[in-house]
C-alpha cells in the first residue's frame, strides 16, 4: 500500500453521529496528504498479586482525528457552494446560500450541525461521523491561499476497502494573492503586506454519556477565539501605529478580498478586529511588524463572514 493514496469525501449529518453516506464522485473534496490519528483511553487494572508483571489494560477508542490541507477556491459558479462550504459548517458555521452569493458565519449552537468524514488512507477506510472541526488559512502574495483542517469525530475501526480512483472534484482553480483588497480601518492603500494567516480557533470538548457506545455522546465546539497575523512594511506612526492602538485597545474593521473571477471571489470581513501584539521585524532589509489581530464580536455570531460571490 502505498502512504500517498489517500482520499476525502464529507456530507452535512442530518443528525449528529448519523452517517449521511457521502459519495466519493459528488462529495469528493481535493486535499493534500491526509493525517489519521486515533485517540484512546487506556484503564489500567487492579493489580495486588504475589508477583511481578501487569495485567492488560481496558483500551477504549474515545474519538478519530483527521487532519489535512485544501485550497482556498469558489466553484466557479456565483451563488453554488463551494466544495470546502461542508467543512466550515462542520467548524460551526452556519452557512446562508444566496442567489449570487454563499455565506458563513459562526454559529455558538452546541447542537449545531456535525460532518461526516470518509477518510481513505490507502485500502483502509475509516468512517468518522459526529465531526467538528477547526480551522487555520494562510495567504502569501503570489501564492494561492491553503486552508489546514482539523477534524475530531466518533470513534470506529477502518475497514478494508479498495481506494476508488475516480473521484470527481471541481475543476475551479484557486485564484492566487495578487491585487487583492485589503483594508484595516483607515490603514488600506498604505499597507503593504506579505503574509496574512488567520487562526479560527475552535476548542473542541468531548459530552461524556454512559448511554453512548464509547462513553461519549458527541464532541462539541466549547469556545473559540479568532487571531490574525500580519506583516506590513512599517510606516509613518501618524499612518498606522500598533503600539498605540494597542494601549487603547482601538478597534477597527477589517476586510481582505482574494481572487475576480465571478464564483471564485473569497471575503473575509471582521467587525471589530484589536492588535494584540506587534513587534519590529524585517524583510530584505525593510522595516516590517509583526503583527497580531485578535477578532472579537460585535453583536455575536459576527466574529468573522466569509462571502463567496
Amino acid at each position: 500500500m502505498f502512504k500517498s493514496f489517500n482520499l476525502i469525501w464529507a456530507k452535512i449529518e442530518t443528525g449528529y453521529g448519523s452517517d449521511p453516506t457521502p459519495t466519493y464522485n459528488t462529495n469528493g473534496i481535493l486535499t493534500g496528504p491526509i493525517t489519521i490519528e486515533s485517540a484512546y483511553k487506556k484503564l489500567d487494572r487492579m493489580n495486588a498479586k504475589a508477583f511481578f508483571g501487569t495485567r492488560p489494560s481496558i483500551n477504549i477508542g474515545e474519538s478519530i482525528k483527521v487532519s489535512f490541507e485544501t485550497e482556498l477556491k469558489g466553484s466557479g459558479v456565483a451563488g453554488t457552494i463551494p466544495e470546502i462550504g461542508v467543512l466550515f459548517q462542520g467548524c460551526g458555521m452556519a452557512h446562508t446560500d444566496g442567489v449570487s452569493n454563499n455565506v458563513f458565519k459562526p454559529d455558538d449552537d452546541i447542537d449545531a450541525m456535525g460532518i461526516t468524514i470518509y477518510a481513505q488512507q490507502a485500502d483502509h477506510k475509516y468512517i468518522v461521523t459526529g465531526c467538528r472541526g477547526t480551522w487555520s488559512l494562510e495567504m502569501k502574495a503570489g501564492e494561492y491561499p491553503k486552508i489546514k483542517w482539523e477534524f475530531t469525530g466518533l470513534y470506529a475501526d477502518p475497514t478494508d476497502n479498495a481506494i476508488p480512483t475516480n473521484t470527481a472534484y471541481n475543476a475551479t482553480v484557486p485564484a492566487t494573492v495578487k491585487s487583492a483588497t485589503f483594508d484595516l480601518g483607515s490603514f488600506d492603500t498604505e499597507a503593504v503586506i506579505e503574509n496574512f494567516k488567520l487562526v479560527y480557533g475552535n476548542e473542541i470538548a468531548k459530552r461524556p454519556s454512559v448511554n453512548a457506545a464509547t462513553g461519549y455522546l458527541a464532541h462539541f465546539i466549547k469556545d473559540r477565539k479568532i487571531t490574525i497575523q500580519i506583516d506590513p512594511e512599517a510606516v509613518a506612526l501618524s499612518v498606522w501605529n500598533p503600539l498605540a492602538n494597542m494601549q487603547a485597545n482601538t478597534e477597527s474593521t477589517l476586510s481582505i478580498v482574494v481572487g475576480s473571477a465571478a464564483g471564485n471571489i473569497c471575503t473575509f470581513s471582521f467587525p471589530k478586529v484589536i492588535v494584540d501584539s506587534a513587534k519590529y521585524a524585517d524583510r530584505e532589509n525593510i522595516l516590517t511588524w509583526d503583527g497580531t489581530l485578535l477578532a472579537c464580536p460585535s453583536t455575536g455570531e459576527d466574529d468573522v463572514t466569509i462571502t463567496w460571490t
